[in-house]
């Protein structure tokens, strides 16, 4: 899955082609594009497709981010430098909820992801490590619960409320 507004700095322009590639080995995979909207929207439905429409959705807008979460086996997203995102909350939303990520690091991605501990971190605009990561995860399991596990602790230890005003007290002192 991405939840990701269609921009050119996002990304989403390198997980296609991943995930057409990804289609050889599970061509039943499903690709979820939420916040499918947006002014580089016209780049993105033209890489859709090379894709068979039964393999993928655009959701357009979804309140319910954490139960779409819920519906993804793999979660992807890809900014194209370390400061395209000014934050980055997708990156906080993903892990709180568990899901095994794929990710560049930008925002607060820079911060907080480690590499096979609680993400798979690829390199910027590299749409070939981004399938070599999401099979990662799904051939893995022992890798992929793992990173679920240790995504959920590291959000619940860096954005606990009592954490945050601590960071926010030291900053402002």
């Amino acid at each position: 899955g991405v939840v990701s507004r269609h921009t050119q700095w996002k990304g989403i322009q390198y997980i296609i082609p991943a995930f057409a590639q990804l289609l050889r080995q599970y061509p039943d995979a499903h690709l979820v594009l939420a916040n499918a909207k947006g002014e580089y929207h016209a780049t993105i439905e033209n890489l859709l497709k090379q894709l068979p429409a039964r393999n993928y959705t655009e959701i357009v807008f979804e309140e319910d981010l954490f139960t779409l979460f819920k519906c993804f086996d793999v979660f992807v997203h890809t900014p194209i430098d370390h400061h395209s995102e000014a934050f980055g909350q997708v990156y906080i939303e993903a892990m709180a909820s568990g899901i095994p990520s794929v990710f560049t690091k930008s925002g607060i991605g820079n911060e907080i992801i480690r590499h096979k501990i609680n993400a798979i971190e690829v390199p910027y605009c590299d749409s070939q490590s981004i399938e070599s990561g999401i099979l990662t995860l799904l051939q893995d399991k022992q890798l992929y619960n793992s990173i679920s596990a240790e995504a959920k602790k590291t959000v619940a230890q860096e954005f606990e409320l009592n954490t945050m005003i601590q960071k926010l007290t030291n900053l402002y002192e």
